[in-house]
């Protein structure tokens, strides 16, 4: 939801175990916290200023499944919209349920490469496509990708990958992250210019297509049909080629914006 602000609600653990996690010290981490109810959750989230919402991320929301969709209910029955931010890994079953709650969802797709998620996620590539097919058809889905040096950086690939999420629909937003050396990877950081090429190649196949990790770059958010500017962001996220939730310019309505 852009412009928004949103609660975040973190968990501990990890059901994928990824070489390169950009956030180790929690994910793969045991850390004394306090426990906190999905009702008091709510209630702290309905009090913040400005909040629409509830976030669950760092770590993955699926290790706490009970507790999300607890606390997923409580809040879409109080009004409040509800967002997962998932590496994508969980039955589709458990998935249909929670997604009854759920307003958007971000999903990690890796690599677009089984050989990719098994030797260093430990886990399989199309257990996740299959939860981006089912998450589309229930909310708003966007799709983070960290491109790591020397691993799923191929421009084939990631281009196989742009046209398989373009088959579904070309307005789902992928957002390419820089990655950095971490955890039990120490491959070089992703260059700028990698991650240039691979947004020209995402722009063929994709609407909206962002830079992650990095700064200096535009990752405004653009009118498809007739270039006008909708969304800035620079420090600050800022509405502002909107109106009544089509493109100010050209009165094209787009993916996501409620």
């Amino acid at each position: 939801m852009p412009g928004s602000h949103i609660l975040s609600a973190g968990t501990y653990g990890c059901n994928l175990r990824c070489l390169f996690c950009q956030n180790w010290e929690i994910s793969q981490q045991r850390l004394e916290g306090e426990y906190l109810s999905p009702s008091k959750l709510v209630e702290i989230a309905k009090k913040q200023q400005g909040n629409v919402g509830i976030a669950y991320t760092y770590n993955e929301p699926s290790i706490w499944y009970e507790y999300v969709l607890d606390s997923a209910k409580i809040s879409h029955k109080e009004g409040l919209k509800n967002v997962l931010v998932t590496n994508g890994f969980i039955n589709i079953d458990p998935l249909k349920e929670l997604l009854q709650y759920i307003d958007a969802v971000n999903i990690d797709v890796k690599a677009f490469s089984n050989e990719y998620y098994k030797k260093i996620c430990h886990g399989n590539l199309e257990s996740v496509l299959k939860v981006v097919e089912e998450a589309v058809l229930n909310c708003h889905v966007e799709i983070t990708t960290l491109v790591v040096t020397g691993e799923n950086d191929d421009y084939s690939e990631i281009e196989e990958l742009c046209k398989w999420i373009s088959s579904i629909n070309k307005d789902i937003p992928i957002h390419f992250s820089k990655y950095f050396p971490r955890y039990k990877m120490k491959n070089p950081e992703t260059p700028i210019k990698v991650l240039e090429d691979i947004y020209a190649i995402a722009k063929k196949y994709l609407n909206y297509v962002y830079l992650g990790n990095v700064s200096g770059l535009d990752n405004n958010t653009y009118c498809p049909n007739c270039g006008h500017l909708l969304i800035k962001r620079k420090g600050y996220v800022h509405v502002v080629g909107i109106e009544n939730n089509k493109c100010g310019k050209c009165g094209k309505s787009f993916y996501g914006y409620t």
